[in-house]
């Protein structure tokens, strides 16, 4: 059972980077708050809000199986021709810093509804923010497993994305702070705000770095502090190096200097 702390300028910024950092909704964790915004005098003496968030246990149910029958034994003439138990591995053993491989599904494609975009009042929010930028764009909706997704269409990508992200960030911020304003404890809904496939890319671009960094770590045996990152991409690194062999990650310092150091497994 999972149970970390965060920081933000106040308690519903600090439970948001919480949510996203672990990967969870609010009706997935109990929060304590354990100190609360301080303005200060003149700015002097202000503290950032501090929770902890501590993951619900959840009940395991049992699961029956049926046990397959046994398959008959090939005949010595058949039993030839069956490749080695090194062959069906490949040829070789797998080494700390290597990571196991997996099929990655791809992700299917998201149908945005049109509809939706027209009487989603997040999505209609995005637009009125977007108008108060000055930037022309029309704004795409969908309902997925993992929340609503709202994509922005505009000649000025580069401007919404900002330096790694940080503008679309923030955008995506409001935007979720509006969106679950008047919402109860266990209603939290994740919104996902993108643009010319941002997220995807970054994403891609992480995992690359993150698995480049864990063989170096790995082979050194030193570890290694990455840059700061805002929750979702620390998320990103913790998740691509759960199955690497010789590694592990945990993240340290305070928001928004907050960094994931990928250390040697002892």
């Amino acid at each position: 059972m999972r149970s970390m702390e965060f920081t933000g300028r106040n308690v519903d910024e600090a439970i948001f980077h919480g949510l996203v950092e672990m990967g969870l909704s609010i009706d997935q964790v109990t929060t304590e708050i354990i100190q609360k915004e301080t303005k200060g005098i003149f700015g002097l003496g202000a503290k950032n809000a501090v929770v902890r968030l501590t993951e619900r246990e959840v009940p395991v149910e049992p699961v029956f199986e049926t046990v397959p029958k046994p398959e008959p034994r090939p005949k010595r003439s058949e039993r030839s021709e069956r490749p080695r138990s090194d062959e069906r591995r490949g040829g070789k053993k797998k080494q700390d810093g290597e990571p196991r491989k997996k099929e990655k599904p791809e992700a299917p494609a998201i149908e945005y509804d049109p509809e939706l975009a027209e009487t989603n009042e997040a999505a209609q929010f995005l637009r009125d923010l977007l108008k108060a930028m000055q930037i022309e764009a029309t704004v795409q909706a969908a309902e997925t497993d993992d929340g609503l997704r709202l994509n922005i269409l505009s000649e000025t990508d580069g401007l919404l994305i900002g330096r790694r992200g940080e503008t679309l960030d923030a955008i995506q911020y409001l935007v979720s702070l509006y969106w679950n304003k008047d919402r109860k404890e266990n209603a939290y809904r994740r919104v996902t705000v993108d643009t010319e496939n941002y997220r995807a890319r970054r994403e891609e671009t992480l995992r690359k770095l993150a698995r480049r960094t864990a063989v170096r770590v790995a082979k050194t045996g030193r570890a290694v502090t990455m840059e700061p990152m805002n929750p979702y991409e620390r998320r990103i690194l913790h998740s691509s190096l759960q199955s690497f062999r010789g590694v592990t990650t945990y993240s340290e310092g305070e928001e928004p200097n907050r960094a994931v150091v990928i250390a040697p497994d002892k």
